[in-house]
């Protein structure tokens, strides 16, 4: 397992809790994440993931499909 960071940059930005959901659900949906935590005061996002069944494009498409551009950040 592997962990890594985002950080939501870009005019959409996570703004409450619901936005925090909508984050954990769609990567808990992708194949290869063991666990994600999203924080919307600081836009960050902290994944836990399998990188032999998952890359880091795959998971800024797939944070990109819900209307966030991240990029990833060392903690």
């Amino acid at each position: 397992m592997q962990t890594t960071m985002f950080q939501v940059i870009g005019r959409n930005t996570m703004h409450c809790a619901g936005c925090e959901s909508s984050v954990k659900f769609a990567l808990k949906m992708t194949p290869g994440v063991r666990s994600v935590e999203a924080d919307y005061k600081t836009q960050r996002i902290r994944l836990e993931y399998d990188p032999a069944a998952l890359s880091v494009a795959r998971v800024v498409q797939a944070l990109d499909w819900i209307g966030y551009e991240v990029e990833e950040v060392t903690p």
